[in-house]
């Protein structure tokens, strides 16, 4: 007789609660396991091998409960999964003879954190690469050069009180060597109790937007460690129904359990309670936010028939891995959240935060605003902001601001842009190295002549937005143009003589710095943008108060190397005459790209040093992050006089900080 030995490590992370299981055999469900507290030992030693015709198989899970039946205590934060064997277990064990995949049952007659599965087969899987399935699927098949299986997550669920349908709780594995498997789970949960003496006996899980949520399945094994399930072409579920034995209904205050394919359900999920022997529900509650179950995790719901779904809000998280900011971009309708930190800080929760509320928001028209079109039901808890938008997208932008108290301690720009994506949609200019957006920060467009591509004006060194004009072009001398209009009303100024701090703009985002000399800055500040200067050594970095998205900054005007200007990482130096397209009237130029095409610029104005929109479609200066000194910065500066002259200054000097330009954001790394 030959032995054959393979170690399995289950590994499970299930916030909240751990799971549990029944008893499961190739030939069904043993309804009520035996508890075992001591685990079982491995073997030290392995048979003879002289036939083909046994097969031990050591498997192990890593401490917990007794068995899968049971929970272990749910109430410390990040309690994980620690789940035992049990007797009658079974998997499949997939291998290879010749070319073709095989599947055998492996079954244990031992239980707790370590026990034997054997096979008595007339089978030899030496040399082979072994793939596992718990629980044991006849019909589930792998492909190893695919590096799948593909089986089922049941879209009939067995409802049993504090307990969870074995059938569902499905892991996989890829053997590292011969003795070895670590087996990872693959399903989501939901984990729930009800409120009234019920009166149901199924109750119907589905999402709001139609995903398949069960039925025929493919695990991807890639990465072993992350199996990842996706819909069968034939054979899915939209539906998982959780149903009583025998008729019996649910029982008040008791957990149930139901298991689901992970992913996102961007509108929300919703659950029909079903009385005995009812073909239609009797009772509907809905989940409309934004939610996403994660494979090993529950989300755990009290009360779910008492409106509880209603009330549950959760969000798309809209920074980028890990990376935070002081803008988000939104590009489709649904529920969206950011960390409630400031600007890229990640790492420090903002404290104290007694509220958040929507500042103002706009269309980028001059038309009437009106509070919640852009974004709505704003709220937070002590790690997130979230925000909704209608369902029918419509495009803007809007200031969210986190108080504490009655004073505003940080703010964010939420940037409502239909189908945007800042990554697919960059361009890259001639002779540089780095992608630009194809469009001013906050424009809603990127089109030549355009009011919408005019996008919003800054202060330097502010993170926060001021609204832009409403014209392209303006004739009259000085262009005087029409700011757009904001729920918030008319902008606000106040002067930097009194208020000319970094901690005023924080607790005043929407209040515009006047002064008589250009300077919104008592005293100067030139690394509010992330340039600092040591020893003749300038290092650039994304600053706190930048005002770019995640994974992007306000560009540098000017690189030196050398005493040489490294003109490829320079934002718009370099350019001559012979590249310049300018639009009609001066309104703006088209700067050639690194491939064929342009990309456009408007001469969208400025904002003075009285508060004052002026030079509409006759002049523009788009920011860099690098100082000039003396309460001025580079900028890149174009210009059309009311004689027709035309000009360009790639890296304009002292351009004053207290006016309000236009920013174009760059690839940050």
């Amino acid at each position: 007789m030959k032995s054959f030995s393979i170690m399995r490590y289950l590994r499970y992370s299930f916030v909240f609660l751990l799971f549990a299981g029944f008893l499961y055999s190739c030939s069904g469900i043993i309804p009520e396991p035996e508890p075992v507290i001591e685990p079982q030992n491995e073997p030290q030693t392995e048979p003879a091998a002289d036939s083909f015709d046994t097969y031990i198989l050591h498997a192990s899970y890593a401490g917990g409960a007794a068995t899968k039946t049971e929970f272990g205590d749910r109430t410390t934060t990040n309690s994980y999964a620690q789940i035992y064997w049990s007797e009658g277990d079974a998997i499949n064990v997939f291998y290879t003879e010749g070319n073709d995949p095989v599947s055998a049952c492996f079954v244990t007659s031992g239980s707790g954190q370590k026990a034997d599965f054997v096979n008595q087969s007339d089978i030899d899987p030496s040399g082979s690469r072994f793939f596992g399935l718990y629980p044991y699927d006849q019909s589930a098949v792998a492909d190893f050069g695919a590096s799948n299986i593909t089986t089922t997550i049941p879209s009939s669920q067995d409802a049993y009180n504090g307990k969870f349908d074995p059938k569902a709780l499905l892991a996989v594995g890829v053997s590292s060597k011969v003795d070895e498997m670590a087996f990872y789970n693959v399903c989501g949960g939901l984990c729930f109790t009800l409120k009234n003496s019920a009166k149901y006996s199924r109750i119907d899980f589905s999402g709001n937007n139609n995903e398949d949520v069960a039925g025929a399945m493919i695990i991807s094994l890639k990465d072993p460690s992350v199996p990842v399930a996706t819909a069968a072409s034939q054979g899915s579920s939209k539906v998982v129904s959780l149903t009583r034995a025998n008729g019996e209904k649910f029982v008040s205050g008791t957990e149930y359990f139901i298991m689901i394919r992970p992913g996102e359900f961007k509108n929300g999920f919703k659950l029909q309670f079903f009385e005995p022997q009812a073909n239609s529900a009797s009772k509907t509650e809905t989940c409309s936010s934004y939610v996403v179950f994660k494979r090993g995790i529950f989300a755990c719901v009290e009360e779910v028939d008492n409106g509880k779904l209603g009330k549950i809000r959760d969000g798309e998280d809209l920074s980028v891995n890990g990376e935070t900011a002081n803008c988000y971009i939104v590009s489709s309708a649904g529920s969206y959240k950011f960390p409630l930190v400031k600007g890229n800080d990640s790492e420090h929760v903002i404290s104290g935060v007694t509220k958040v509320a929507t500042l103002w928001e706009t269309d980028n028209t001059s038309g009437s605003q009106t509070a919640g079109s852009i974004i709505k039901d704003v709220a937070f808890n002590g790690s997130y902001v979230y925000f909704n938008t209608p369902s029918t997208l419509k495009n803007g932008n809007a200031v969210i601001a986190a108080y504490s108290g009655n004073k505003i301690v940080w703010s964010w720009h939420v940037w409502v842009c239909s189908g945007y994506n800042a990554q697919t949609s960059s361009v890259t200019l001639k002779g540089k190295t780095k992608p630009m957006m194809d469009r001013n920060l906050g424009a809603l467009s990127n089109a030549s002549n355009s009011a919408l591509s005019n996008g919003f004006f800054y202060q330097w060194g502010r993170k926060d937005p001021f609204p832009g004009a409403i014209e392209s072009y303006v004739s009259a001398d000085g262009g005087a143009g029409t700011y757009m209009s904001t729920t918030a009303g008319a902008l606000k100024t106040a002067a930097a003589s009194n208020n000319g701090t970094v901690d005023y703009t924080i607790a005043n985002p929407n209040v515009f710095i006047t002064s008589t000399d250009g300077y919104w800055l008592i005293e100067a500040i030139n690394s509010l943008w992330g340039i600092t200067i040591s020893g003749g050594v300038e290092t650039a970095v994304k600053s706190v108060y930048d005002p770019c998205p995640p994974g992007w900054k306000v560009p540098r005007a000017r690189v030196m190397s050398n005493g040489q200007h490294v003109v490829s990482e320079e934002a718009w130096a370099g350019f001559g005459t012979n590249d310049l397209n300018w639009g009609p009237q001066g309104r703006g130029i088209s700067l050639p790209l690194a491939t064929d095409g342009e990309t456009w610029y408007p001469n969208n104005g400025y904002i003075n040093r009285e508060g004052k929109v002026i030079m509409v479609g006759q002049y523009s200066c788009y920011w860099s992050c690098t100082p000039y000194g003396g309460g001025m910065s580079y900028a890149m500066q174009m210009s059309r006089d009311m004689s027709g002259t035309l000009q360009f200054n790639g890296i304009q000097y002292g351009k004053l900080n207290g006016e309000g330009h236009s920013v174009r954001c760059i690839k940050d790394n």
